[in-house]
């Protein structure tokens, strides 16, 4: 990490630094997402770069639609051996076809809205009726979601 201290890092410079709150980093301490940090004499939590690494991970890994309990599981399947591996396979391989079906999806929703749009700015006069026909556009798509039910459970 360029620019970033070698010193400990209190609370709230780790969250600053990995653009979340102080209650958030609480919140993944709690959940097993990030390891108890040690604490000073003064009882305030002291965490290293590699805090902020792990920090960073997570919020990436939400940015791709990782659930927390997913992104736990990857977290804990570092380094355990061969049988994580065909694991870590399972889960990639699921992750590839949700992520190809995600965009297709999101190209079908960018063609039609594209359309609509250029459809749109050449009505002489705009109506209400565009805010329908957008929400109909809308629930029209097929749903963008990633719950993981269909990936590889990690146990």
């Amino acid at each position: 990490m360029t620019g970033t201290p070698k010193q400990p890092l209190l609370i709230g410079r780790l969250a600053k630094l990995a653009g979340v709150k102080p209650d958030s980093v609480r919140f993944y301490e709690r959940s097993g997402l990030l390891p108890k940090p040690a604490r000073t004499a003064s009882s305030y939590r002291v965490y290293d770069e590699a805090a902020l690494r792990r920090l960073l991970f997570i919020k990436k890994a939400q940015a791709l639609g990782f659930s927390l309990d997913e992104v736990k599981r990857i977290l804990n399947l570092r380094g355990q051996g061969r049988e994580t591996c065909r694991c870590v396979i399972a889960i990639a391989e699921a992750t590839l076809s949700e992520t190809a079906e995600k965009l297709e999806e999101l190209q079908s929703f960018h063609d039609a809205l594209k359309k609509n749009v250029t459809r749109w700015r050449r009505l002489p006069s705009p109506s209400g009726r565009m805010a329908a026909e957008f929400c109909a556009l809308i629930e029209s798509t097929s749903p963008l979601r990633r719950t993981g039910a269909s990936r590889t459970r990690i146990r």
